[in-house]
């Protein structure tokens, strides 16, 4: 029975070895990460948030949601004394107000895939270039995007070479 135990310790431990082995030369990368995180897409988002068509439509959604709450509020509060017709308009008014609350985010969200796109598109090729040099430079030999794996672990630089990749990038822009 010791002599079987020994065998299987011996034959986990060479496994796992082997599977040491393999996981060398991988790497993982979060494109959206590294299209959102440089100093240009920073610049980028905050000239976006500045700009007055953009907090016009953020003021406009913060404001009828204010009032969709106080409505909400007040129905629930004197829901007892409101006749039938006055809880309806009521209702008519919140239900008016959240459909343009959801039109407005629509519209936020445009605006910033927009600019999301645009940084994508500005640049790829940057991104592109720190990528192949990264794999020559570090000897990677399977480069996995973080989008096709249900989990690893994000703070292990020698799997995770986004952070290296943004950096990177961020020196390459300033050039």
């Amino acid at each position: 029975m010791n002599y079987i135990r020994k065998i299987f310790i011996f034959s986990a431990l060479i496994s796992f070895t082997n599977f040491a082995f393999l996981l060398e030369g991988i790497a993982v990368i979060d494109y959206n990460a590294i299209f959102l995180g440089t100093d240009l897409a920073r610049e980028r988002i905050d000239d976006l948030r500045d700009s007055s068509d953009y907090k016009d439509l953020t003021d406009e959604a913060q404001s009828k949601d204010s009032e969709r709450i106080k409505l909400a509020e007040k129905l629930k509060k004197e829901e007892s004394t409101l006749s039938d017709n006055e809880k309806e308009e009521i209702l008519k008014k919140i239900q008016t107000l959240y459909q343009s609350i959801q039109l407005l985010s629509q519209q936020i969200q445009a605006k910033e895939q927009e600019v999301t796109q645009k940084l994508q598109a500005d640049q790829a090729e940057s991104v592109q270039k720190v990528v192949n040099e990264l794999i020559k430079a570090k000897k990677i030999k399977m480069l996995l995007n973080s989008q096709a794996l249900l989990a690893f672990d994000r703070s292990d630089e020698k799997i995770n070479i986004t952070p290296e990749v943004v950096d990177l990038i961020n020196k390459d822009q300033k050039k």
